[in-house]
């Protein structure tokens, strides 16, 4: 077999040239390119809300090459840390949930995570596929694609509870707060 970039000999089968380090697609239906990730495989992988992904996925590679786009994801910004868990998208998770206890960063983050939120998953997706690839036979994919994918649904109940018991405290705070100073308005100079 010959590299179609540098013309030189390599082992039939080569998925990267030896000589001049080009990523080659020999197999359109299975390797381990970008390139032939296939709409199942992205379904499989991102299990609820596929068609949207789906959708959002195919604006990054109009023109047959990939590249970055402006999308909005609504969940993304709205429940940044909590939608990266959801979506098994630990390391950004964690991320951001350190960022944001830096003054002044929250809201921005979230305006960024809404804009760059699909593009962030796609990457996350199109890894896990060529990684799961790479270690499974090809009858044992879709299964682990399956597994590995998907969405964590406890995350919902946890963001529930957790969003009920932050309001509980708010509400006692600031109770505490108005009764504080109810108590001590006429010692209060103007």
């Amino acid at each position: 077999m010959t590299c179609p970039y540098c013309k030189e000999t390599i082992l039939d089968g080569a998925i990267k040239c030896r000589h001049c380090g080009s990523m080659l697609n020999t197999d359109s239906t299975y390797g381990t390119s970008i390139e032939s990730i296939t709409k199942d495989e992205i379904g499989t992988f991102v299990g609820t809300n596929t068609d949207y992904y789906l959708q959002q996925f195919s604006k990054f590679n109009i023109t047959g090459t990939e590249k970055f786009c402006v999308t909005w994801n609504w969940s993304c910004f709205g429940f940044t840390f909590l939608w990266m868990l959801y979506r098994k998208m630990y390391l950004l998770a964690v991320l951001t949930f350190v960022v944001f206890f830096i003054p002044g960063v929250n809201i921005l983050l979230h305006i960024a995570a809404g804009v760059v939120g699909n593009y962030l998953y796609y990457g996350h997706v199109k890894q896990k596929i060529l990684e799961i690839r790479a270690i499974q036979p090809p009858q044992n994919i879709y299964p682990v694609l399956k597994e590995m994918g998907g969405v964590h649904r406890w995350v919902i109940i946890f963001g529930i509870v957790f969003s009920i018991i932050l309001t509980i405290l708010f509400a006692i705070f600031f109770s505490a707060m108005i009764a504080f100073v109810g108590q001590h308005i006429d010692k209060i100079s103007i």
